[in-house]
């Protein structure tokens, strides 16, 4: 799978909030958002 790197521009409040979710699942933040957008897709690709 090819990888592209995309920028996303947060609050920092949100980061930290971020931050903490992905820890409590032992992730990092890149990996727990990425899970998070896959998730996110799958879910619309049903809806349609």
């Amino acid at each position: 799978m090819n990888t592209t790197i995309i920028t996303l521009r947060v609050p920092e409040e949100l980061k930290k909030e971020l931050d903490m979710l992905a820890l409590k699942e032992n992730r990092s933040l890149n990996n727990y958002l990425n899970t998070i957008l896959i998730k996110f897709v799958e879910e619309q690709k049903k809806d349609v």
